[in-house]
Formats: structure tokens, sequence, C-alpha cells
């Protein structure tokens, strides 16, 4: 049996796997189907699931030393316990910033250009025509939580004509961006705001921001987006928000239990739009996933740090 091993949740190509094998010819790569003796010495990993935090609480990675995540949210994983045992945790922050960007700016034109009603028409042979149409060009949107994907949906938003308020911790100016103000100040400038763009992580100074009181102070007809994290929305104020007309429209890829439960009344909801966690699911994923994996990779085995997208804990993010 190899000394060392690591090991491949994550789909990745046949020629990524190859590179990872010649840039660790001493490590033996397994998968979720090797003999549970085998993790006891499992270097690091690529993808998480809840059998591995399993088996780590029960004392079984005890080799683990870093676990390079497949997701920019990480609040499912076992943070705490990464920390007390001195695990490095990366993300894969970065490469869903075009995909995601683009879903905003195609479920805002999807509504506000009537192509959601046109599509539900359309087996119905109904001719409808409306003027009650909107242009994005000329109105505000608001992006709480402007990192990675809030920088290109800022640019994207500026090429439609649109004036760009970014929301991040610090208040620190971003470029391209009209104004910038930290989270603390939301409520000075939420109300100037035609579109409000969530794509905060989940921490517990986020758990359920988007609330009654923040909802109460947004412009009577806002669009509302959300690829950020469910938890960050209390879903009763924003329900509450959409009947009383202060949200006209709210696009939902993210939520507290997924998948969305049957039960839920965002379903049924009729100014709601619901997708299934996939605003950043694009057709080289892999690729674009792979090269945060080899760059941090390299760093691990000439440094025994990775280097890229390395998660504070004391932020989880």
């Amino acid at each position: 049996m190899s000394t060392k091993k690591w090991l491949l949740k994550a789909r990745l190509k046949e020629q990524h796997i190859e590179a990872l094998k010649g840039l660790y010819p001493d490590h033996e790569m397994i998968t979720d189907d090797a003999e549970t003796e085998a993790f006891s010495v499992v270097e690091w990993t690529v993808g998480w699931n809840d059998e591995l935090t399993n088996l780590l609480e029960e004392g079984k990675l005890p080799s683990l030393k870093w676990v390079q995540a497949i997701s920019a949210g990480v609040n499912s994983l076992p943070l705490e316990t990464f920390e007390r045992k001195g695990i490095y945790l990366t993300n894969a922050s970065g490469i869903h910033a075009e995909p995601i960007a683009e879903y905003v700016i195609g479920v805002l034109l999807s509504h506000m250009r009537g192509l959601k009603a046109a599509i539900l028409n359309q087996p119905q042979r109904k001719w409808e025509q409306t003027m009650e149409l909107q242009e994005l060009k000329g109105k505000t949107m608001m992006i709480v939580g402007a990192g990675h994907i809030g920088n290109r949906l800022g640019e994207l938003a500026k090429a439609f004509g649109m004036k760009v308020i970014a929301v991040n911790r610090s208040g620190k100016d971003l470029p391209g961006m009209d104004v910038t103000v930290k989270m603390d100040d939301i409520v000075t400038v939420i109300d100037f705001a035609d579109v409000v763009v969530d794509i905060l992580p989940q921490t517990d100074e986020t758990y359920r921001v988007f609330n009654d009181a923040l909802f109460s102070r947004m412009k009577k007809g806002v669009l509302f987006v959300n690829v950020g994290r469910g938890a960050t929305v209390d879903s009763d104020s924003l329900i509450k928000a959409l009947d009383n007309g202060t949200v006209a429209y709210a696009a939902l890829d993210v939520f507290d239990e997924e998948p969305l439960p049957a039960e839920s009344p965002l379903w049924r909801h009729e100014k709601v739009l619901i997708t299934p966690h996939f605003s950043g699911v694009v057709e080289h994923f892999q690729d674009s996933l792979f090269e945060v994996v080899l760059e941090n990779a390299k760093s691990y085995k000439e440094d025994g740090k990775p280097s890229r997208n390395l998660i504070d804990f004391g932020k989880k993010y």
C-alpha cells in the first residue's frame, strides 16, 4: 500500500487526473469505493461530502492536511473541525464569476422584457402584447457582497447602461463601480436601487440580513435576485415584501434547504422564479476548477500549504 494517497471526490477530466498523478508520483489516487483503511493515509482531497465529515469526526482521516472544495461557498463543511485539526481549506471562488453574472442579467431580461410571459403564452397560441416592459438602461443595480462575481456583474451591468452600487465588508472603493459602501451602511443607499442582487456568503453576520427591516427600506417595485446563500434571506420577509409590492419580482437560485421542499410557498408564488442552484454551472466547469486545483496542488507540494482561495476560518470565507 502506498504510504500517501489523495482522494478524488469531484469529477475531473482524465487529463486533469493524469496531470495530478504526474505531479504527485509518490501518491496513489483513491475514490469513494476504496477500503476504509485506505482513508487513513489520505493527505489531501479534491471535493468533500457528508461521509467524509463522518470519517473525519471519527478520527479515520488522521493524515488529512488539505481539502479543496469545488464550490465557492463552504458553510456546509465542518469548518470548526478543519480549524481544530489544522487542515487547510481552499474553495473554488472566482471560477463562477462569468456564468453567475450572466445568469443575473438573464433572469432580469427575462422578466423585464416579458420573455417569461411569452413562453407561457406560446403553447396556448396566445398573442398578447404589453406596454409594461422595462429596460436595464438607466436603472440602478445594488450588488450586495461584491467580490469576484460582483465585479464581473458590475461590468456587465455598466455595459447595459446601469448605475452600480457595490456593498462589501470594508467599503473600499471598487474599480468601475459608481458607489461603494460598507455593509454596515447598506440602509443609507438601498432605497436608490431598482435591482438588488444578493451575492453574500453565509456567515454569522450575514444570516437573515435580508429581513423585514431591510426589505422595508427598499424602493417599491424593486427586483431581487439571490445567487449568494439561502440563509442570508428570511423567506417569510421576502414573501411579505412580494405580497405588499415592495419586491415586484424575485429570482432565487439558492435556498436554506436544497432541494427546495415541495411545500414551500415560494414554488407557487407568481412573482418568483425558482432555479435549482445552477447559476454557476457551465460547460467548461471542470477546466476552470482544475486551474484552481493545479495551482494549489503545486504550492502544497512546494510549500506545504495551498496558495489560492485559502479560507479564513474566522470569517468563514
